[in-house]
């Protein structure tokens, strides 16, 4: 590992302690979306909630480069209840994109026009933020797909199963940090399910 990296963790490590108050660690909580595979016994299992249209969204204490996953056991003992930790997840990633904005990318994988929203760690999170994507993506219809952790991809609403399929496995495919959540769509304002658009985010 690069050790400039490592020094970076130890610092922030030695700023925070999970265990301490929630006025310790407010600041810092941002949401982290559900990985397919969690290598975590039942008690350290990462907390969840359900947020529409449908996406199971944890949560992790930002420690610079990567997070420590905030557990339903840390949550009880702070006091705090789903919708608090959910709202200051949301607070805290939008004053984080004001001072790290996403990087953008328009690229053509297989002639594909494809938009790439990427962020260190939490790029995948900005589906929660329809306000933030809406700049990006305009008013056109478009398919989202959010494979891991830094990563959202919009493609035209015509694409067929099989292209989504090769463009979720080119990033997924052997990444620790393959999410577990559907295909989404952006319907011009909003993310909807792909079955039910009444179901956006009201952001």
């Amino acid at each position: 590992m690069d050790p400039e990296l490592v020094e970076r963790l130890l610092a922030a490590a030695v700023e925070i302690d999970p265990g301490g108050p929630w006025s310790g660690v407010e600041a810092r909580v941002l949401p982290v979306l559900k990985r397919l595979r969690h290598p975590y016994s039942a008690f350290a299992a990462p907390l969840h909630v359900q947020v529409p249209p449908g996406i199971l969204t944890g949560f992790g204490i930002d420690i610079g480069p990567a997070f420590t996953h905030i557990t339903a056991e840390q949550a009880e003992g702070w006091g705090v209840d789903h919708a608090t930790l959910l709202g200051t997840a949301l607070d805290n990633l939008r004053r984080l994109v004001q001072a790290e904005p996403p990087r953008i990318e328009r690229i053509e994988p297989r002639g594909i026009e494809t938009v790439a929203i990427q962020g260190q760690g939490w790029g995948s999170s900005l589906i929660l933020l329809p306000e933030v994507l809406r700049p990006i993506l305009g008013p056109v219809p478009r398919l989202l797909l959010a494979p891991v952790r830094n990563t959202v991809l919009a493609v035209p609403e015509e694409v067929d199963l099989d292209i989504l399929e090769l463009l979720w496995s080119a990033l997924a495919d052997g990444a620790h940090d393959e999410l577990d959540v559907p295909p989404l769509r952006w319907n011009g304002a909003t993310v909807v399910g792909l079955g039910d658009a009444s179901l956006g985010l009201p952001n």
